[in-house]
């Protein structure tokens, strides 16, 4: 039976031997963020602390989440990923997502200046579509598919600390004027996006 953990600090030469179920939380207003058009920036999201990811009508919405302590033994993999995100408005609207990783073994907090906004960082090879085909209700949490090839991955990083995953979630052609948005860390760390894992030995 899976055992479900909080997310905590811990030594990577750990060893597994049973299943776990861990869910990693943003943490501060640095870990998430709209960025728009390859170009700008927005810590707290767009406007009313919601982050929009799809196209606006003039381009591309995407946005960055990082999920610390992300601490996962070295004989494991991961078998399911999950991202969970709060709507935050209600919406019929149609967008076509990707999600990806940000392919670095510690990624930092985004800076406030978007010098490291995430199109300037190197994504993973692995992405998994994540198409809206249903109406989304206020407040409600919608979860992605299954996203376990992006984290491993990451995980498998030579040098990868557990420090932290960094994932983000990109337009990916959505016809004009489709977008969803969700509540940024900002609105209430009760409404920041949310990553669980369900991890298991590798016996392989």
């Amino acid at each position: 039976m899976a055992k479900f953990n909080s997310a905590k600090s811990g030594n990577l030469d750990t060893k597994l031997d049973s299943i776990i179920v861990t869910k990693l939380k943003i943490l501060g207003n640095n870990d998430d963020g709209e960025e728009d058009y390859d170009t700008s920036w927005y810590p707290n999201g767009f406007g009313s602390n919601q982050i929009s990811v799809g196209n606006d009508n003039t381009g591309s919405c995407d946005t960055g989440l990082r999920f610390l302590r992300a601490y996962i033994p070295n004989n494991a993999k991961v078998t399911s990923a999950i991202l969970r995100v709060k709507a935050a408005v209600n919406s019929t609207k149609r967008p076509t997502l990707k999600v990806k990783g940000i392919l670095e073994a510690s990624p930092s907090p985004f800076a406030g200046d978007g010098s490291d906004r995430p199109s300037t960082r190197s994504k993973t090879t692995a992405a998994v579509d994540w198409d809206i085909t249903e109406d989304w209700v206020l407040n409600t949490w919608y979860e992605s598919p299954n996203i376990a090839s992006v984290i491993n991955e990451l995980i498998q990083q030579a040098e990868f600390d557990g420090k932290a995953l960094g994932l983000v979630i990109e337009d990916d052609s959505s016809p004009a004027n489709q977008y969803e948005n969700i509540w940024d860390f900002n609105s209430g760390a009760a409404n920041a996006a949310e990553l669980e894992l369900t991890i298991e030995p590798n016996v392989t």
